[in-house]
């Protein structure tokens, strides 16, 4: 596993490897919602995601997309997807932009907006990539690790900087961390993917015992804040 030099490359190996483990787990204590992707669903997303932007789109590596989303489990798709197909992530001038509903003034060609509970409406996320491929053997990664995965931050350096968080290897995470920058995907996303292990997002809550709980639960073996 530490030969592999790209997120997406550690995300195909997992798939590979273990696709009936449970990857994200999503909890949000103020409407009672929880809901689990296996590695396997979730890479189904990921290849829905990958051919909108390589196959509909004709994006890949040198594009930029910009993710303005909240740690959710429909955002890990949207995330490892753009990676997949060979995106890197800007808020400048990028070529597509996946945003929450209220923010579709973002300044990209393509914008979709990425909610749970679809409108059906053209540049929504869910109706975008229902009808794509999903098989995972038909998704390609065209990136390399001198590619750029942030603004100042090369794939292989993501991945360094992921394994630098020092996790165990299978660790499995609980946060309640929001996503506000690159840090934020690097110790709650790329972090756990690097080292076998999975997440689980808890949104909307600051009660400890609540959180003690769910650490319990689901077996959690650590705790980021």
């Amino acid at each position: 596993m530490h030969q592999l030099t790209t997120p997406e490359a550690y995300f195909a190996a997992l798939v590979v490897r273990e696709p009936s483990r449970p990857f994200v787990t999503y909890y949000d204590e103020a409407t009672g919602e929880r809901t689990e992707l296996s590695v396997k669903s979730l890479a189904n997303w990921v290849a829905k995601t990958h051919h909108l932007l390589a196959t509909e789109l004709g994006l890949g590596v040198g594009d930029t997309a910009q993710v303005s989303l909240p740690a959710h489990w429909l955002s890990v798709p949207v995330v490892l997807g753009c990676l997949s197909a060979g995106l890197s992530f800007s808020s400048s001038s990028p070529a597509v932009a996946f945003v929450s509903p209220g923010d579709e003034d973002a300044a990209a060609l393509d914008t979709y907006v990425v909610t749970a509970k679809p409108s059906g409406e053209p540049g929504d996320y869910i109706t975008a990539v229902r009808p794509q491929a999903d098989a995972w053997a038909s998704v390609h990664s065209p990136a390399g690790p001198d590619d750029a995965c942030f603004d100042a931050l090369t794939r292989a350096e993501v991945v360094e900087r992921a394994a630098a968080v020092g996790l165990d290897t299978g660790a499995r995470v609980l946060t309640t961390r929001a996503w506000t920058s690159p840090n934020d995907w690097i110790d709650t996303l790329f972090a756990p993917l690097v080292v076998g292990g999975s997440v689980v997002y808890v949104a909307n809550c600051d009660d400890e015992d609540v959180l003690a709980r769910r650490m319990s639960q689901e077996r959690a073996t650590t705790r980021l804040t």
